[in-house]
């Protein structure tokens, strides 16, 4: 073999051990999209961190993007990563009516004081017991988180008492809200939470149903008059962050490994503690600018509890098609949410 075709052969050898290493270096860009605003506590405080951490611990190999304006509407975005319009976005249970009949477990009334406690027991419990009846079907669940207690903001029509419910516009988003309102006697004005400013603003709607972080998410502490909020919430919300299925399977083994670990229960915490956490400061905000903070006394408490009773019956029964031993799986997500609750009530404040 002549030196020239001992360096050709060299050569090519080399080429060959770079070619797949340089591959395997390469950049993946995952699209994300949100149809909540960039200073959202669940985008700036949750999405954008989480994005951070799957590129740093991806070492650069996967590079989450958030476009700068949103693919599709709100309800449309689990259609959207499905077929892959995007790679990765949030969805709210609520706005797809009878198809989260298990997740609701999460947003029934009175039960947790606090959004990061709310996502992690919603989260333990789904993954342990929920997730192999489908309901995410067509695409990949990173996680799953709610928000605080849900209250009541009224423009110039205060809460105090049951039959203040009746007739009183409210807009909401759906799910478990849209169920309570029902009971409530409310007349349900179904629209995206962004667009609780305008309908306010308007006179479309007398209230909302929101939690607190929303009173400076849309800018309603500009129009809300009078807050009334209940222990464990009027209502609970929890979403899903989804990514299309292709999108996952394409990642090499190795950066998969680190999405599912930086998914599950740590996306919990982290969107739950971002989303539920915002609501101390709302309120104080509340407080500040003079708007009225009704605690919701025995009486009102206990009379919607009355009318909210047959929502726990109907997730009962809805586990039991399942074949899920419901009693002791939601006798199970009260104790967790008890402890959760106390866990964070414990915390130093900052």
């Amino acid at each position: 073999m002549t030196i020239w075709k001992k360096l050709v052969l060299t050569a090519s050898i080399a080429i060959g051990m770079v070619m797949p290493l340089s591959s395997h270096a390469e950049t993946v860009e995952l699209t994300v999209s949100s149809w909540l605003p960039p200073t959202h506590s669940l985008v700036a405080g949750f999405i954008v961190p989480w994005m951070a951490e799957v590129e740093k611990e991806t070492e650069g190999r996967v590079k989450p993007r958030l476009l700068p304006k949103a693919v599709t509407n709100a309800a449309g975005h689990y259609d959207a990563v499905r077929n892959g319009l995007v790679d990765l976005a949030f969805i709210s249970h609520a706005y797809y009516p009878g198809r989260f009949e298990l997740t609701k477990l999460g947003t029934l009334p009175l039960t947790g004081e606090h959004g990061e406690a709310r996502s992690v027991a919603a989260w333990r419990i789904y993954d342990k017991y929920l997730k192999s009846a489908g309901e995410h079907r067509g695409v990949q669940l990173l996680g799953m988180y709610g928000h605080g207690p849900g209250m009541v903001m009224s423009g110039k029509k205060p809460v105090r008492q049951i039959e203040d419910f009746n007739g009183l516009k409210v807009r909401l988003g759906g799910g478990m809200a849209a169920d309570v309102a029902k009971v409530l006697n409310v007349n349900a004005v179904v629209k995206p939470a962004p667009e609780s400013y305008e309908l306010l603003s308007t006179g479309v709607v007398d209230g909302v149903f929101l939690p607190a972080e929303s009173l400076v998410a849309f800018r309603l502490d500009e129009v809300v008059q009078s807050i009334t909020r209940f222990p464990g919430g009027l209502y609970g919300d929890s979403h899903g962050f989804i990514m299309n299925e292709r999108s996952y399977k394409k990642l090499s083994e190795q950066d998969r490994a680190i999405i599912d670990r930086l998914s599950g229960e740590h996306l919990a915490r982290l969107a739950g503690a971002a989303w539920g956490g915002a609501d101390n400061k709302s309120l104080a905000l509340a407080k500040d600018k003079g708007i009225e903070i009704i605690d919701a006394d025995a009486a009102l408490v206990e009379a919607v509890r009355d009318r909210t009773a047959p929502f726990e019956q109907a997730w009962l029964d809805a586990a039991s098609k399942h074949n899920i031993d419901g009693p002791a799986v939601m006798a199970e997500y009260r104790s967790m949410l008890q402890e959760l609750d106390a866990e964070i009530a414990a915390r130093p404040t900052e």
